[in-house]
């Protein structure tokens, strides 16, 4: 069966996650496309940085100076992860109009939160959420690094709901 474009721009996600796995950092992955094209890519790129989301890289890197991009352009932001509050709250402020992500977390996630009452802003300003979107491919990339990182954090229990959920998901799969 043919893959869906979500599917083709989520690879593209998921190969920007195997880099930072690589490196030994946490495997999220994120593209910004304009339907198929892509407009940017980036990956988390510190072990235990609040701000080195591979969201916030990827925004640093396409929304420099006078950028052109509008919400009219229906930039759509593929990620292997449900954006935290700080990624799904920075979205909400550019012209990103859709978000679609792997892996629900369950820890940390954010993209299911409505403002209510959204305030002036934001009114104008919705963004839909579409989540699972090569979730078991994610999920293989997350317990990799799970079984072999050396961050303290992990190896400590930090993040117990999203560590649950990733062994659950596989163990479901199979």
């Amino acid at each position: 069966m043919p893959l869906s474009d979500d599917e083709r721009m989520m690879d593209h996600a998921l190969a920007e996650a195997r880099i930072a796995l690589y490196q030994g950092v946490f495997p999220v992955g994120a593209v910004l496309a304009a339907g198929t094209r892509i407009v940017g890519r980036a990956h988390k790129t510190m072990a235990s940085n609040h701000l080195s989301h591979a969201e916030m890289n990827l925004y640093h890197k396409v929304f420099v100076g006078d950028y052109n991009y509008a919400r009219a352009e229906n930039l759509t932001l593929y990620t292997t992860l449900e954006p935290c509050v700080m990624c799904f709250g920075t979205t909400l402020h550019l012209p990103v109009t859709r978000v679609v992500f792997a892996m629900t977390d369950d820890y940390g996630g954010c993209g299911a939160t409505r403002l209510e009452p959204a305030p002036p802003r934001h009114l104008s300003r919705q963004v839909a959420v579409e989540g699972g979107v090569r979730r078991l491919d994610a999920c293989r990339l997350f317990k990799e690094f799970l079984d072999n990182t050396t961050e303290a954090f992990w190896r400590q229990g930090g993040a117990q709901h999203f560590q649950a959920a990733v062994y659950a998901e596989l163990n479901s799969a199979n």
